[in-house]
């Protein structure tokens, strides 16, 4: 019951999100991919899926649409050859700050049933939940080695 109750919150989470960000034509995987890198600064991979909590084909499928539209740009590491970073570009973060509010209204109208304090109670009870089963995830979260 449980599973069957976030994968229905999943559902409608996402649908309020890409009605309230329209304007900018983003899923929740693009402005999270666009969040991360704002974060982070440029990241292989490997490391961005780790950080996304992304499995690699999903992240490498983001990277080409946001690649397309001209939000994010690929070059060779100065470390290691071998290695493709991908970092925001100026575009990338125009459009990641222009949607910010529209984010943050989504994330309200997903609330809007829960009073304050059983909002902060919901999503510590949501971040407890992911944190403890990270490693049952196909793509466990980790922070990037400083």
């Amino acid at each position: 019951m449980p599973g069957h109750l976030l994968r229905r919150c999943h559902q409608i989470s996402v649908a309020i999100f890409l009605d309230e960000c329209q304007a900018f034509d983003l899923t929740p995987l693009q402005f999270s991919v666009l969040a991360a890198l704002s974060s982070y600064g440029a990241l292989d991979k490997a490391t961005l899926s780790r950080v996304a909590a992304l499995d690699r084909t999903t992240v490498s499928v983001v990277l080409k649409n946001l690649q397309e539209r001209g939000f994010v740009a690929s070059r060779a590491s100065d470390q290691d050859r071998r290695a493709t970073l991908n970092d925001i570009t100026e575009d990338g973060l125009a459009t990641l700050r222009a949607a910010q509010s529209d984010v943050v209204r989504a994330q309200e109208r997903m609330l809007a049933p829960l009073n304050e304090d059983e909002r902060v109670e919901f999503l510590r009870l949501l971040a407890k939940m992911a944190d403890a089963n990270n490693m049952f995830s196909r793509a466990p979260q980790r922070t990037p080695k400083a």
